[in-house]
């Protein structure tokens, strides 16, 4: 391939399963995964992160669940999402569903 079609991503076979496009991420948002949708029009978000630990030179995963707020209910179990900050909408919730990044793959 020539170096013009090499700018154009387009005309690079495979080039749109391979990478997705840039997203603009919001402050404050944090990505997840839906461990509860049983309450209407609320959802619960598992969301993990990674500390390393120096003594034992190894990541430990630290999980904070948040209530978000899903006004159409869209969201299912198993879900990967993407909740951003809100005004305060109950006692525990202050997150706000933004966008469904992957669905849980069916069987």
């Amino acid at each position: 391939m020539t170096n013009e079609e090499l700018s154009d991503t387009t005309t690079i076979p495979g080039w749109g399963f391979v990478h997705s496009p840039p997203r603009d991420i919001p402050r404050g948002a944090l990505v997840g995964t839906v461990v509860s949708d049983k309450m209407q029009k609320t959802i619960n978000v598992a969301v993990d992160r990674y500390r390393i630990v120096p003594k034992i030179r190894k990541r430990k995963r630290y999980t904070r669940k948040f209530m978000a707020h899903d006004e159409k209910e869209v969201a299912n179990m198993g879900d990967l999402v993407m909740i951003v900050p809100c005004q305060r909408i109950s006692r525990h919730k202050h997150f706000m569903l933004r966008e469904i990044i992957r669905t849980k793959p069916s069987l």
